[in-house]
């Protein structure tokens, strides 16, 4: 397995943490997680990470322009793209999360394949590979493998940041990953843990059970038969791990290694 450390996990404010902390850890890789607004210089995070001897899988722009109807979100959009050249990222993530004003599943869904089929062609002309993401809240539009296909099958440029996990916040099992086979570039894991009752920490997910966050390997979800049922080519992607001891009893670096051990040679 090609462990990848999330930015995200550690914080905004610390990339030689993250570095340092993928190095520990004994991962390949770096996926840079910040918020679109957040003034980064790319350039100074790819000598970073390069200088640490990982490389750079992805560049995850927290990209709000688009589900906040801001009328520059295409210029917005690609002063992020210039951001993953400039760090010489060849994946970029963008994931469909749901406006505020919500009105539908599907219309939803129908916009953001409107952004999909505008900025994937946009990416691949720069030389970076835009991907979308399953996500897991409650009104997220995009969430099954067939929501997944009905963007990619109509944006061929696009491709697929496999996370399970979401996917099975609406009742997706392992074997539902096969029909998204090819199209899978970078890999999310995480845990859950599952209930039918509200319990502390947990919030209701779109399968009509409670999911709250679990370190992998603590919880109900079938994170083994998430990866065993990936051909292949698909296990080539690197992998970030979402993961922490949610108890707090182990710091995020800690935590990070012991799955790290666990997982690396599934």
């Amino acid at each position: 397995m090609k462990l990848c450390m999330m930015s995200s996990v550690l914080g905004f404010d610390n990339p030689r943490e993250v570095v340092d902390t993928a190095v520990y850890c004994g991962m390949e890789a770096v996926d840079w997680i910040f918020p679109s607004t957040r003034d980064i210089d790319p350039l100074f995070l790819r000598q970073l990470t390069v200088d640490a001897g990982l490389k750079i899988a992805a560049y995850t722009p927290l990209f709000s322009a688009f589900i906040n109807g801001d009328e520059a979100w295409r210029d917005k959009f690609l002063v992020e793209l210039d951001k993953a050249v400039a760090m010489s990222a060849p994946v970029m993530m963008i994931p469909p999360f749901a406006p505020e004003n919500q009105k539908s599943l599907a219309e939803d869904r129908e916009r953001w394949k409107e952004f999909y089929s505008w900025a994937a062609p946009e990416a691949l002309s720069a030389g970076v590979r835009l991907t979308l993401e399953p996500t897991g809240l409650l009104k997220s539009p995009v969430t099954t493998s067939g929501e997944l296909l009905e963007i990619l099958d109509a944006v061929p440029q696009l491709r697929l940041t496999l996370d399970y996990g979401n996917m099975a916040t609406a009742g997706e099992a392992p074997e539902s990953i096969r029909k998204l086979s090819g199209k899978i570039v970078h890999i999310h894991l995480k845990d859950w843990l599952i209930s039918s009752e509200q319990r502390p920490g947990s919030t209701l997910k779109r399968c009509g059970k409670y999911f709250a966050n679990a370190m992998i390997g603590t919880g109900n979800l079938d994170v083994r038969g998430s990866w065993d049922v990936l051909s292949a080519l698909d296990r080539e992607s690197f992998v970030n791990l979402e993961t922490a001891d949610f108890s707090g009893k182990l710091p995020v670096k800690e935590a990070l290694k012991q799955v790290s051990d666990n997982l690396r040679n599934w």
